[in-house]
């Protein structure tokens, strides 16, 4: 089961070479043609570059406080299988880089976005709490589910330490799952012209923010700060 299982992971290395002409074509077409090129590609580029050095510095953060130690939630370190299994987290980046330049490309009103909407981003964030959270809470329970769990989920669950990167270890159907489900609210303001370049930066960090903190081996946040502030915990999610 487990290498018919691992079978449906396909090797994403090669996705480098399928977005490196991506890179060439958006940088070249704004150095030559600069009045004819959208700057939405170039950035498209910064912004996954930013995902990728965000990431590490959760993997970096998590791997000293856990090296140092103190108080974690489980008190064992991570093994080496699990560092192997988690070396490609950087696939899924690579993925919707793919879907993002494609969709950009493909889409009309993607031409020209504004740098800053704030009626985008608030239908944004509204689009996410509604929709987005209920069809995730949906689809994670159908992920838990025998059916599902044994044939794809179980690999996000393989390991008892979690780390920030282990919110991404996914089957590759889940990935495309997620994408989807995540892609509702940035297709929701682009297609009602309210894009803007902010709004995507802020939502896809806020999802990493989200995955790598809630994915932690020890508590980010103090406990007293959602007592404090009680609403925070409608916007946040810790890993206990």
């Amino acid at each position: 089961m487990n290498e018919l299982a691992f079978a449906i992971l396909p090797s994403l290395d090669g996705f480098y070479v399928i977005v490196a002409p991506m890179v060439v074509h958006s940088i070249y077409s704004f150095v030559t043609k600069p009045e004819d090129t959208d700057i939405i590609y170039p950035l498209i580029t910064l912004l996954m570059l930013w995902r990728m050095l965000h990431n590490q510095i959760w993997i970096s953060f998590s791997r000293y406080r856990t090296a140092r130690g103190g108080k974690l939630i489980v008190n064992r370190n991570t093994d080496y299988e699990q560092v192997d299994r988690e070396t490609n987290w950087d696939d899924q980046i690579l993925f919707s880089w793919i879907l993002f330049y494609l969709g950009f490309w493909g889409l009309e009103s993607t031409r020209n976005m504004a740098l800053w909407r704030s009626d985008g981003v608030l239908l944004m964030f509204l689009m996410h709490a509604g929709p987005v959270e209920f069809l995730y809470y949906w689809l994670h329970r159908a992920l838990h589910h025998h059916f599902l769990f044994s044939r794809y989920h179980f690999i996000h669950h393989s390991f008892i330490v979690t780390e920030p990167i282990t919110s991404v270890v996914h089957s590759c159907a889940e990935h495309i799952a997620y994408f989807v489900l995540f892609a509702i609210p940035v297709l929701t303001v682009i297609l009602t012209g309210l894009g803007s370049i902010a709004a995507l930066a802020l939502y896809l960090t806020y999802i990493d923010l989200m995955n790598s903190m809630g994915h932690c081996n020890f508590e980010v946040v103090p406990k007293w700060v959602f007592t404090l502030f009680p609403p925070l915990k409608y916007l946040m999610y810790t890993p206990t």
